[in-house]
């Protein structure tokens, strides 16, 4: 196609080029008036390139790493101004909308299969930045010191850990995210709606002790236990 382009700018017939190359005439007439040698379906253009798609798939990876991952809509709005900033032709209806079309985000994942939507669990940000390598390390060596220092047995090791039960609906929206990755993280503010805290504890051995809950409010009620595990205290 490119070969015939050329030799039709420089005079030859577009017909008998177009015999010539086994090509069809008004598809080659098309190609000549364009300039364009690459093949295009129908009336249907490419809104983004190879390249810049790569670049919002890394922008999208680097926003999920720092746990700031993108909703649908948070995309499709980006896209539109990715577009819109870099001057790019785009369907009339991004205009109306100030977002990407869901026929685009469909084939947009279709084409990075890496890509999924998940639903991220909430992360406090002081989770987020303590988190990493350098600390865990460190964590588990004055652990592990503190264990030998003191001859501690598992039946003597406990582990606390707390978790909050939400009066709200506190769902977060799907992200998009890396395919493969378990955890996928969003940074929560601490304070949405009421929550019941609930305090679970148990030792290495697997001895669990009963939960402990803490209600958010003045007097304590016994009737808020009914139901729970035997030895279940609250306050």
């Amino acid at each position: 196609m490119e070969t015939a382009i050329n030799l039709c700018r420089a005079g030859e017939s577009v017909k008998g080029t177009a015999k010539k190359y086994g090509l069809a005439y008004a598809t080659l007439y098309r190609h000549v008036k364009s300039g364009v040698a690459s093949p295009q379906l129908g009336r249907f253009r490419p809104v983004l390139t190879d390249d810049q798609e790569t670049e919002l798939v890394n922008y999208l990876k680097d926003m999920d790493a720092v746990f700031f991952g993108l909703t649908r809509d948070e995309f499709m709005s980006l896209a539109f101004d990715y577009a819109h900033y870099n001057k790019l032709q785009y369907p009339e209806n991004w205009s109306k909308d100030k977002k990407a079309g869901e026929d685009w985000l469909q084939r947009f994942l279709s084409r990075h299969t890496n890509l999924r939507l998940k639903t991220p669990e909430s992360t406090s940000v002081a989770r987020a930045k303590g988190f990493n390598r350098r600390e865990v390390c460190y964590f588990y060596e004055n652990l592990e010191s503190a264990i030998e220092k003191n001859n501690i047995e598992a039946s003597r090791l406990y582990n606390m850990d707390k978790t909050g039960i939400s009066m709200t609906s506190n769902k977060p929206p799907k992200v998009l995210s890396v395919k493969g990755k378990r955890q996928v993280g969003m940074i929560a503010s601490a304070e949405r709606g009421q929550l019941t805290t609930v305090i679970g504890c148990c030792n290495a051995a697997g001895s669990f002790l009963p939960p402990f809950l803490i209600f958010a409010r003045k007097k304590m009620q016994p009737r808020l236990l009914d139901g729970s595990p035997p030895g279940t205290q609250g306050t």
